[in-house]
């Protein structure tokens, strides 16, 4: 009786100390880079396809996926093992990558062939492909799993794809260049980093237009919210920093200095710090939520890109 209660002890010891893992794409070696964020130091490096670039972990964690838009294909990842135990071709260029609420399907934006690719989770195949617009660059998973959002850049529009029929509902026009996407399913908004205007587009998603354009740095690339403060975080690629939105009065009310041509970017979930990888410095830079300044840096592989939501829920 006393060695099992020790061992549940131990366990509950052990769930408690757990931290998540950020798992960052880096395009200029073939690998993703592992971090134990309650360390935040890289534990392991995975070689992957060729360029990886987008990246999804699976909201319950067991899986990572991975765009490799050189090599054609999605690299799997097993968690627990940390390897790769599958290997996907998919299009002509697969880059963003999102997954459904249930994670039993994939979305890989191919922005070569104009497709989005479904994949089944299960079986690991593609099951079917939509046409969408030009050179489609994000993507974004309505919570209850009803919808997906797609942002085409040389279109510079947001369509939305209705996930019962695998159809195209609605076309939204936006600023230029659309690329990184994201939804707050709470306000019913949707926030497109709109590359070559410089800016950020509120979408309404009720009345499915375009309510505002926020301005921001130079050619904004991804968006993370902050629903602790009503923040929206901005990664600016050729301003080397990260515009932080009030929500409150739709205005930028703050630049933070990364480092070199910044992309991916995500909240912990903890919500107290923000992730960002550098491209061009080849590290991450970690910033504290309330003083908005940068705690630490992490090396990582080279030409760290971690686009898409690339920090495990535990």
């Amino acid at each position: 009786m006393k060695t099992a209660l020790s061992f549940l002890l131990f366990c509950w010891a052990c769930t408690l100390q757990a931290q998540p893992y950020a798992y960052i794409t880096n395009q200029g070696d073939n690998s993703v880079s592992v971090i134990d964020t309650e360390i935040d130091k890289v534990i392991k490096t995975i070689k992957v396809g060729n360029k990886p670039a987008g990246v999804v972990v699976s909201n319950d964690s067991k899986r990572v996926y991975i765009s490799n838009p050189e090599s054609q294909d999605i690299s799997v990842i097993e968690t627990e093992s940390l390897s790769v135990i599958k290997i996907i071709k998919v299009g002509g260029g697969p880059l963003a990558i999102a997954i459904s609420p249930d994670d039993k399907s994939v979305y890989v934006a191919d922005w070569y062939e104009d497709n989005i690719y479904i994949i089944d989770t299960n079986t690991l195949t593609v099951k079917t492909k939509i046409n969408v617009g030009d050179s489609p660059s994000g993507l974004a998973t309505d919570p209850n799993g009803l919808f997906l959002y797609v942002a085409n850049r040389d279109d510079n529009t947001i369509m939305i794809i209705d996930l019962i029929d695998n159809t195209v509902v609605n076309t939204i026009t936006v600023g230029k260049a659309p690329f990184g996407i994201t939804v707050d399913a709470f306000k019913k908004q949707l926030y497109s980093a709109n590359v070559q205007s410089g800016d950020v587009s509120v979408v309404d998603l009720n009345q499915q237009k375009t309510i505002k354009n926020i301005k921001v740095g130079d050619f904004p690339y991804a968006v993370a919210i902050d629903d602790k403060n009503n923040r929206l975080f901005v990664t600016n690629q050729r301003s080397s920093s990260v515009s932080v939105i009030d929500r409150a009065v739709m205005e930028t009310v703050k630049e933070i200095e990364v480092g070199e041509y910044p992309e991916g970017i995500s909240l912990h979930p903890d919500k107290n710090r923000l992730y960002v990888a550098n491209w061009f410095d080849n590290m991450m830079s970690v910033i504290d939520i309330d003083t908005l300044k940068i705690i630490d840096e992490i090396e990582t592989g080279d030409g760290c890109r971690a686009y898409g939501r690339f920090i495990s829920s535990q």
